[in-house]
């Protein structure tokens, strides 16, 4: 199983971009599921593309949701259910389903349901815009914390059948929420290794080719670097192609190349393609394929495992202590704060949090100092 997953700003094409790479992994004779946390792979694909995945053609299977309450969400009625039990209002549950990160983890579970089976060789996400898409590394680092600190293995005791005997329909409830967000926290734990195991997953960035695209490249960058997730590819979509003279466009395309050159002066061991604006909207099975073979030139495949740019960490022993270090390009220092937690160190980026764990013989030190400089965070720990 291969997961290649889009995200980027919003009119850059995403969703088009998405369906074309399925589309093109299907035609290859790879069974291959598009998935859409929100709607715009149905638009793409011009098909009909519900909550369930179902055929859009051969080989190609697809699902989108469209981030209404009204949709099946198994987290969303799993925190309704303990609310209740809890004598809290349910209506929480919708407010809390809501937040950034936690609003798309019921798709997320949906999409763990269909990898699960086995059925797919590649799953292509349409994950929605960077501001979206960049909340869902925390919510399920979050997911995976929770289970270890909430559902620890318990021991019964002695004096339990007792206790479920007073207790009657109460601790009988309260059991059932405890197993379902047990069983639901686990998925996401396993969803959190598939996303941030680079052999498995790789995220591609479409970017409109203007600053504002370069800023979306800065941030995902950034952000994936911290939670140690693979990028293999930028799309610098919707460009002015030289069949375009009029000079009424100069400007516009000026501003394209300096964006361009811009992201070619990144050097990030990633491939930058490029796709020029249609005339007209890629739809439909062969205008997909015919936008895909453009774009890939006939392999819209992952690259080797080793190809990419992997953010990860090291710890390294100096003269006593302990250097975590730390990959977050073209993050800003003051966007940038560290703080002690009791599983190793928390490092939070512009409202985004993750606890980096420290292995045992490092998980008593305390962090002394830190310094950010050529795009590597060093965090110095000692006892």
């Amino acid at each position: 199983m291969k997961i290649i997953v889009f995200c980027g700003n919003g009119g850059s094409g995403v969703s088009t971009v998405a369906a074309a790479t399925a589309a093109s992994l299907a035609v290859a004779g790879h069974r291959t599921l598009a998935f859409g946390i929100t709607s715009g792979l149905g638009a793409a694909l011009d098909a009909e593309v519900g909550l369930e995945a179902k055929p859009a053609w051969d080989g190609l299977d697809a699902a989108e949701g469209h981030g209404g309450l009204g949709e099946p969400d198994e987290f969303r009625e799993w925190l309704r259910a303990l609310l209740d039990w809890r004598g809290m209002d349910g209506e929480l549950a919708d407010d809390l389903s809501t937040l950034p990160g936690i609003n798309h983890i019921g798709r997320l579970l949906a999409l763990q349901r269909l990898l699960r089976t086995d059925k797919y060789e590649y799953a292509v996400l349409d994950a929605a815009e960077s501001a979206q898409f960049l909340d869902l590394p925390g919510a399920l680092e979050a997911g995976a914390h929770w289970l270890d600190k909430l559902f620890a293995p318990r021991q019964s005791n002695v004096f339990e059948p007792f206790l479920r005997a007073f207790a009657g329909d109460y601790a009988n409830a309260g059991e059932e929420v405890f197993e379902t967000g047990k069983d639901l926290l686990g998925r996401l734990a396993d969803v959190r290794d598939l996303m941030s195991d680079p052999e498995v997953t790789s995220v591609r960035i479409v970017a409109s080719p203007r600053q504002a695209g370069v800023k979306v490249v800065k941030d995902v960058v950034s952000v994936l670097g911290l939670f140690g997730y693979r990028i293999d590819a930028v799309v610098a979509s919707k460009l002015l192609s030289d069949a375009v003279t009029d000079p009424f466009f100069d400007a516009e395309k000026g501003a394209q190349r300096e964006a361009l050159n811009e992201l070619s002066a990144m050097d990030l061991p990633v491939q930058i393609l490029a796709s020029d604006l249609a005339p007209e909207p890629i739809t439909g099975r062969e205008s997909l394929l015919s936008f895909a073979g453009k774009l890939y030139g006939g392999d819209a495949s992952l690259p080797d495992a080793g190809e990419g740019l992997v953010g990860d960490h090291t710890i390294e022993r100096q003269t006593g202590q302990y250097i975590l270090q730390v990959a977050v390009p073209f993050a800003k220092r003051e966007d940038l704060r560290l703080e002690d937690g009791d599983d190793g160190i928390v490092v939070h980026l512009n409202g985004r949090r993750r606890v980096i764990d420290l292995p045992s013989d490092v998980l008593y030190t305390e962090a002394k100092s830190w310094v950010y400089e050529d795009n590597i965070l060093r965090v110095v720990l000692d006892r």
